[in-house]
């Protein structure tokens, strides 16, 4: 996040006129004129060391870093051949990848929490939460972070003439930063992006309906 062109003067009362790009440890970076110079924030007078710390901060709270997010839901679904009806054997394994392709920025201390979703084989359009996790994100700049959830199994049946269990329907991932702003959010399917807020605070076993009110609870037959 550049700042708006400023004023600089060193301790020794030269001036330049820059935008401030990132602060690393005790140095600024300075773009000026379309190129970046990294300067020891020391350098400068006490308003500038102070208008630094004070970017910096703000920069940590606000800054929605540029982010490739790749989610793999690591699922399987197949007929249960040790039955002799319809019933089907299903599995998910979630795992994220995400790649900071920030220059400048580090990511740190961020918190992610997925939660998988999955509906009701009797009711349609009747929703539950099938497991959440949560989990720590930080990724330095060109850097990658990698992150894989526990495998869950279950059974269900969604054919006639028996309707039984729960079977995978999508899922919500959120980010915060170490602040607690918003820097990434998803949902699948779509229909789900109003019910983000409410799915994230339900426990596992909730159920929901497609408006996100509570329908009591979800049947959940692990394998």
């Amino acid at each position: 996040m550049l700042a708006a062109p400023r004023e600089f003067k060193s301790t020794d009362g030269k001036t330049i006129t820059a935008e401030v790009a990132a602060v690393e440890g005790d140095n600024v970076v300075l773009s000026m004129n379309g190129r970046e110079f990294t300067v020891s924030i020391s350098r400068f007078s006490q308003a500038d060391q102070d208008f630094i710390a004070e970017w910096k901060k703000k920069d940590l709270e606000d800054h929605v870093p540029k982010m490739k997010v790749e989610v793999n839901t690591g699922k399987s679904d197949r007929s249960d051949k040790a039955d002799s009806f319809d019933n089907r054997i299903g599995s998910f394994q979630f795992s994220v990848k995400l790649l900071n392709e920030e220059i400048h920025f580090d990511l740190q201390g961020a918190k992610a929490e997925l939660v998988v979703i999955g509906e009701d084989a009797e009711t349609r359009g009747r929703y539950g939460i099938m497991q959440k996790s949560a989990f720590e994100v930080s990724a330095a700049p060109g850097k990658t972070f990698e992150w894989q959830g526990k495998r869950l199994h279950y059974r269900f049946d969604d054919r006639p003439p028996a309707y039984w269990g729960s079977s995978y329907a999508g899922y919500v991932l959120r980010i915060k930063n170490a602040n607690g702003k918003v820097i990434y959010e998803n949902a699948v399917p779509q229909t789900l992006e109003k019910q983000v807020d409410a799915i994230l605070k339900m426990e596992e076993g909730a159920a929901f309906d497609r408006d996100g009110e509570s329908r009591g609870r979800i049947t959940i037959y692990e394998n």
